[in-house]
């Protein structure tokens, strides 16, 4: 989350992909730089904790949720991380959607990704 406010897409590249590494090494997805672009719009926030983590059967897979809070809005969004090499863990998986949407800022006592009124 600290490369997401560091607007640090090299960072957060390395730090996202699949069991077979980070995308800015396997170059997997094709267009992984739009996709990290697109991730870093919608969990940028004024701050951010882990609610849970959690490891399931598979002891190199958890299972994360991270509050984000934008403005008056909180969101939980669920991530998921897989170790790879070395002992290191990168993110492989998370809901966007439950990220709200950044260009709709909700307002006080609105639901969550609502848009303002007037």
């Amino acid at each position: 989350m600290q490369a997401v406010a560091d607007s640090n897409l090299d960072k957060m590249a390395n730090l996202w992909g699949t069991a077979s590494g980070p995308a800015a090494k396997t170059n997997q997805p094709p267009d992984y730089r739009r996709r990290i672009a697109v991730m870093q719009a919608y969990l940028r926030n004024d701050s951010f904790r882990v609610t849970s983590d959690e490891t399931g059967m598979d002891p190199s897979r958890r299972e994360l949720q991270v509050e984000i809070k934008r403005s008056t809005c909180t969101w939980s969004v669920p991530f998921t991380a897989v170790k790879i090499r070395d002992d290191l863990w990168i993110v492989t998986q998370l809901d966007l959607a439950a990220a709200g949407n950044p260009a709709r800022p909700c307002q006080e006592g609105a639901p969550a990704d609502s848009k303002p009124q007037g």
